[in-house]
């Protein structure tokens, strides 16, 4: 149980999710340690919806990990328990979309004022 829990707190997924075109994919990393970003060990893609994708996420990780680190389009969008997007993915979805238009306003500004300069 001890090796269980210290594999969990080293190796904690990324899982980075993308709109591409009509459709939706994702790409899972696993980062042993802060700064070092390695190359993707697992991608899918070709769901019709957030919430589809992130039901596959939950279905390919959910055996292994408790929680994961969710990037969308590039932002950092937080922290979820796989239960989530399993249970309720529909709102996680809309949590997520939210978080990502808020990080993209945070960032326009300082890009907008610079511009003007």
């Amino acid at each position: 149980m001890k090796r269980a829990l210290e594999v969990e707190r080293t190796l904690q997924p990324v899982v980075e999710l993308k709109e591409q075109g009509a459709a939706y994919g994702y790409s899972v990393r696993a980062p042993r340690s802060k700064g070092v970003i390695p190359p993707s060990s697992y991608r899918d893609s070709g769901f019709a919806t957030l919430p589809d994708c992130l039901r596959d996420v939950a279905k390919a990780l959910g055996g292994d990990f408790k929680r994961i680190y969710i990037r969308l389009e590039g932002h950092c969008v937080g922290e979820r328990d796989i239960v989530e997007l399993r249970d309720a993915p529909d709102a996680v979805a809309e949590a997520l979309k939210a978080a990502c238009l808020e990080a993209d306003a945070a960032v326009r500004p300082v890009g907008d004022a610079a511009s003007k300069d």
